[in-house]
């Protein structure tokens, strides 16, 4: 898998500081997990985050697709918005 483009990294950050109210100096590495580190969203952050990367990157998250692989870290996400967007 190709690795994630750094514009896809920097606009899933904008989503997550801005969604989950984090202020706009929040540091959030590539690697940082989604659910069960610092983050560590619950359900409804999770939706939220599916719908404003669908909205933002114009594609579509099907239910399927929505597993710990995808979700497991900022960087698997892009990659997987990167997959779905080529």
């Amino acid at each position: 898998m190709q690795p994630a483009s750094a514009a896809t990294l920097d606009r899933i950050k904008t989503i997550l500081r801005r969604d989950l109210k984090l202020g706009e100096s929040t540091l959030i590495a590539d690697t940082m997990p989604l659910v069960g580190g610092e983050l560590d969203l619950d359900s409804l952050d999770m939706l939220l985050l599916v719908t404003s990367v669908e909205k933002e990157f114009g594609i579509k998250v099907a239910n399927g697709s929505i597993g710990r692989t995808v979700f497991q870290t900022v960087e698997t996400l892009a990659k997987f918005i990167d997959a779905q967007r080529s």
